[in-house]
């Protein structure tokens, strides 16, 4: 069989034009690999309102469970559990219950929502008002919401960097993400996609609180936790070895090696750029190597394009700490008289901005439920926040020069948001 993962459905933030389960969105899916004809599927969340598509890669493993050997199927949700399956079969190696869900009639939510029997990776309501927001329902997932922000947890617990099985353990390590989301419905918009843009009907809405990132073990067997540890960034997918390591990479630029026991960190090197790929181990010639790609991505760390491969015989320095935070007069390098390049700035902004702040600006809030721009922002505006960061949304300082800011800053005032 072949397995994979599927993403959420459309439109995204309005169910209204969707009644139903919507299969096979949100599942994780079996088909005979000679033939393509369909196995089996178990979906993850019913009609879909949260942006709770099932990004993380599908693990397979092997494992004793009550005295029998058992094919398993994983798969770490943005909802913060895991999915624990049958490869086989499809049915629950541990348990999942379907459960009555908060209604909204006017999203068509669906009557339930499974619950995995275990534990969750991040917490799944909210403890304390987000700023001047009250909360429905304690902020608790499955929340729907409608024309009012709604504000829950989690915000994609657990989204594409990969996680790793240990099977001498029989544990997973998975990166995980603790953050607030909200969201809302434009009822004036609620209608079926074009597919000629994003289709939301809809806007996220910050909930102006910082997130915190999250490695954690998770027991196969009973759908526990072993042991979490707390980190200012999610980190960026794990890779497990024999000898006891667990390797994770960071925004700032880290391959960081933990102890797989109980995640105490062991070493760490600072490469050129942020460590947002997977990472990979393998044996040449009777040694062993772990090659990463460190490019930087949307998540704010510095950019870069190089290779790292590390061995016990390695003798290269790590790269120097980043650069002093961003200062606002830096802006006022640009030249007054200065003509922006606003192809340019377009370029920036679809690589780096329109995930979370849509392609048209409006906001789309993957990974931080940015805010839609707006013309009372200035280019100086734009620059400064680009260079310092605001709220949940990184310093760019380190990745654009003042010019590349001013083109984008251009572009945004002068071409997006005039649109």
């Amino acid at each position: 069989m072949i397995y994979f993962a599927t993403g959420n459905p459309g439109t995204a933030l309005s169910g209204a034009t969707r009644p139903g389960d919507n299969l096979f969105s949100d599942s994780i899916v079996a088909l005979d690999v000679r033939t393509g004809k369909y196995r089996w599927h178990f979906q993850e969340v019913h009609h879909d309102l949260w942006d709770y598509d099932a990004a993380n890669p599908v693990i397979l493993f092997d494992v004793e469970l009550n005295g029998q050997q058992r094919k398993g199927l994983a798969q770490a949700g943005k909802t913060g559990w895991v999915y624990l399956l049958d490869r086989e079969t499809g049915k629950p190696l541990i348990g999942i219950e379907e459960r009555p869900a908060p209604q909204e009639p006017r999203q068509a939510t669906a009557a339930t929502q499974p619950y995995p029997v275990g534990e969750a990776l991040v917490p799944q309501e909210i403890d304390i008002n987000p700023g001047d927001h009250d909360l429905v329902n304690q902020g608790r997932i499955f929340t729907p919401y409608f024309e009012e922000p709604v504000f829950y947890k989690p915000m994609s617990a657990v989204n594409w960097p990969p996680s790793s099985y240990d099977p001498e353990t029989g544990l997973m390590y998975i990166c995980a993400n603790d953050a607030i989301n909200g969201a809302r419905v434009d009822a004036e918009q609620v209608s079926e996609p074009t597919f000629q843009a994003m289709f939301y009907n809809g806007s996220w809405v910050p909930s102006g609180t910082r997130g915190r990132g999250i490695v954690a073990a998770l027991d196969v067997r009973t759908n526990r936790l072993v042991w979490r540890r707390q980190w200012a960034d999610g980190g960026n997918g794990t890779v497990v070895t024999a000898g006891g390591l667990l390797f994770t990479g960071l925004d700032d630029g880290r391959l960081v090696a933990l102890d797989k026991s109980n995640g105490k960190q062991l070493w760490e090197f600072r490469t050129d750029a942020g460590v947002n790929s997977t990472i990979s181990t393998f044996m040449h010639e009777g040694e062993q190597y772990v090659a990463v790609l460190a490019g930087g991505s949307m998540f704010g760390g510095p950019r870069g394009d190089g290779v790292w491969l590390f061995s016990l015989q390695g003798t290269l320095n790590q790269m120097p700490p980043p650069p002093s935070p961003f200062n606002p007069a830096q802006a006022a390098e640009v030249p007054a008289d200065r003509v922006a390049d606003l192809e340019n700035g377009r370029t920036i902004y679809m690589q780096s901005c329109q995930t979370c702040h849509g392609a048209n600006g409006q906001g789309s809030g993957h990974d931080g439920g940015a805010a839609a721009l707006t013309p009372a922002l200035s280019v100086q505006d734009i620059m400064a926040i680009l260079g310092a960061g605001r709220n949940a949304m990184p310093a760019f300082s380190t990745m654009l020069s003042p010019e590349q800011m001013h083109d984008t800053g251009s572009f945004i005032v002068e071409d997006l948001v005039r649109q």
